[in-house]
Parts: C-alpha cells; sequence; structure tokens
C-alpha cells in the first residue's frame, strides 16, 4: 500500500504531497502544479478574450502583484544576498527556470536579472512566439519594488526568444506602475466607447433628420396641376433648402400650376421663416406657378401682424379647403354636391 503522504527535500525546499487530502505543499504553503501547455492555454485565452494590449497589461498587473507578494515574505530581512540566493534556489527546484542576478545595487535601485529556461519563456516557444512574456519581467520589478521600497519597473535587453543565451531584465525605479497602465487602458476603452457612441448617435441622427425631412414636408398632389406641400416644425437653413428643392423638383416633375403651401403644423413665425417662403413663392414663379398659402390660423394671423410680416403677393387663406376651391376654380374647375 502506497504512502498518504510523499515528502521530498530537495536543499532547502520541502515538497509535500498529502494524497488522501488530493492537495501538494511548496514550503509549507498550498500550492499546485500545472502542465506548461495548460499554462499556454489559459494565457492564449487571456488574450483572445481581451485583445494584446489590454491582456499584456493584466499580465503584468498580476505579475507585479506576485513579485509584491514574495518581497512581504521577505519584509523583515535585510540580507538582500541571502535572499536573492534563496529566490533562486526556489525558481530552480520548482522547474521555473535558471535564475541568476547580474548584479543590482540597493544605493541605486537598480537590477539586472538573467534566466534561462524559464516558465514563461517555455510556453511562449510552445506558440513559436518571438515577444517575450510580460508576467516574469513585471515580477522582477513588483519584487525590488518591495525590497527596495521604492516602485519599480523593468525593460527587456535579452531574450532567449529571439536568439539570445538568455532573458535579461533591467529593473529600476520608474513613475510607471500596473494601477497606472490599467487606469490608461480603462480611459482608452471609455474614449473609445464614447467615439463609437458619438458615431452612433451621429448616423441616427443623420437618419432622424432625414425622415423627418421626407415627413414633415411632403408634396401631396391634389390634381395634375395642383400640389399641396405642409410645412410643420421649426426650420433652418438646410432643412428649408430641401423643402424647396424637393417642391420645386415636384412641381416642375408635375407640371403643375399651384402650389398650396398648408401653415397648419407652424406655431413660431419668425424673419427667417418669412424669407424662406417668400424665396419659396418666387422660386414657383419663376417656373411659371403660384403659391397659395393657407393654414393661418387667428394666433398665427396675430403674430404675423404684430411683426409686420408680408409675404408678397399671394392670396391667403385661413383655411386648406378654401385655398383648394381657390386653386380649383382657378384651374377651370367647378365642384357640385352629388344629390
Amino acid at each position: 500500500m502506497s504512502e498518504s503522504r510523499v515528502k521530498v527535500q530537495i536543499d532547502k525546499n520541502e515538497f509535500v504531497w498529502e494524497k488522501d487530502q488530493g492537495t501538494f505543499k511548496y514550503d509549507g504553503a498550498s500550492s499546485l502544479l500545472f502542465w506548461d501547455s495548460a499554462m499556454e492555454i489559459m494565457l492564449q485565452t487571456i488574450e483572445e478574450v481581451s485583445g494584446s494590449n489590454v491582456s499584456k497589461t493584466v499580465l503584468e498587473a498580476t505579475g507585479f502583484r506576485m513579485g509584491k507578494l514574495v518581497s512581504e515574505y521577505y519584509k523583515d530581512r535585510i540580507d538582500v544576498d541571502n535572499i536573492l540566493e534563496e529566490y533562486s534556489n526556489i525558481y530552480r527546484n520548482a522547474g521555473w527556470g535558471i535564475i541568476t542576478f547580474s548584479s543590482y545595487s540597493f544605493e541605486n535601485k537598480r537590477a539586472i536579472v538573467r534566466s534561462r529556461n524559464s516558465w514563461e519563456n517555455r510556453i511562449l516557444s510552445f506558440s513559436d512566439r518571438t515577444k517575450t512574456g510580460a508576467i516574469l519581467p513585471s515580477q522582477w520589478a513588483g519584487l525590488f519594488s518591495g525590497l527596495f521600497k521604492e516602485n519599480m519597473w523593468y525593460q527587456i535587453n535579452k531574450s532567449q526568444l529571439n536568439g539570445d543565451e538568455f532573458d535579461e531584465i533591467e529593473v529600476f525605479p520608474s513613475s510607471i506602475t500596473p494601477s497606472k497602465n490599467i487606469h490608461n487602458i480603462t480611459r482608452q476603452k471609455e474614449h473609445q466607447y464614447i467615439d463609437e457612441l458619438e458615431e452612433m448617435v451621429q448616423l441616427r441622427t443623420q437618419e432622424l433628420s432625414t425622415l423627418v425631412n421626407e415627413l414633415s414636408s411632403p408634396v401631396i398632389p391634389v390634381l395634375e396641376d395642383i400640389l399641396i406641400m405642409p410645412l410643420i416644425g421649426k426650420f433652418n437653413e438646410e432643412r428649408f433648402s430641401n423643402v424647396i428643392e424637393k417642391a420645386l423638383d415636384e412641381f416642375s416633375t408635375r407640371g403643375a400650376e399651384y402650389l398650396l403651401i398648408d401653415l397648419t403644423g407652424i406655431n413660431e413665425f419668425d424673419d427667417f421663416t418669412v424669407q424662406s417662403i417668400n424665396h419659396l413663392i418666387e422660386s414657383i414663379k419663376l417656373l411659371g406657378g403660384e403659391c397659395i398659402v393657407v393654414g393661418i390660423s387667428p394666433k398665427l394671423g396675430t403674430k404675423m401682424v404684430a411683426l409686420r410680416v408680408e409675404i408678397n403677393d399671394v392670396n391667403c387663406y385661413s383655411s386648406l379647403r378654401q385655398g383648394i376651391l381657390f386653386a380649383l376654380k382657378q384651374s377651370g374647375y367647378h365642384i357640385v354636391k352629388k344629390d
């Protein structure tokens, strides 16, 4: 019968398997064992889901915090030489790679870390990557931030993935932090989202403007030579330009003689509206036609008088019915009520 508890001692590091409990401990701490290929799948999935830029920031933040966590274990010790030697042995004995500290200076707050066959490097080599990973370099930044008691960051000087003999990571004081990187990524995403929303709003606004122009000022034929155009809402230069263009096109195409301009849907009258209506009237005249203004309510009529509105040489009627009867009469039609 096999033992339920297996312990292996490698140098000063102890590995313990509690088989009945299904647990594994490394130097007394609960740990996990993973295949390199399983870790590869996990990292690939993170990149596929979040994108290369975001995933790099996430992995850097993860590595940095892992390094800070390790430094907490050594926070009460000042023998940096022994700490780094112990950490190198931990790396080697755990199968994470061979680590050497080429140089470091507590006074200058700088360090150069060299590694061969690191677990991250092995994983990336499976995928034929040529770009060094982000977890371990940022982990060294986190570790030395704790040891040097100052914020540190990293740069990659050499990489095994690029054909170098080892990875070389230089760690130095910096204002760069994972928190700032995450904040920047978040801000970029916010700006991107806002830009997308603005583009969507602009597109929808354009669609709605087109729809409003089409629905609010239709040209309605009464007979072959009589058209009605109701004006609804408030007009600006662009909208009235479309109204005039539509009216002239329909008037010319249908060979009409009369255009009834219905003001029932207009509540406010200003100089621009008056000038635009007069412009429409003069344009129809140039095509040999005549405009009739209808739908002037008592309220609107009072406003027009108060504003001294003048609509040039045009027949005006309070109702659409009166305007249509006038146009029919002018065209030679006569309406007879059926018995």
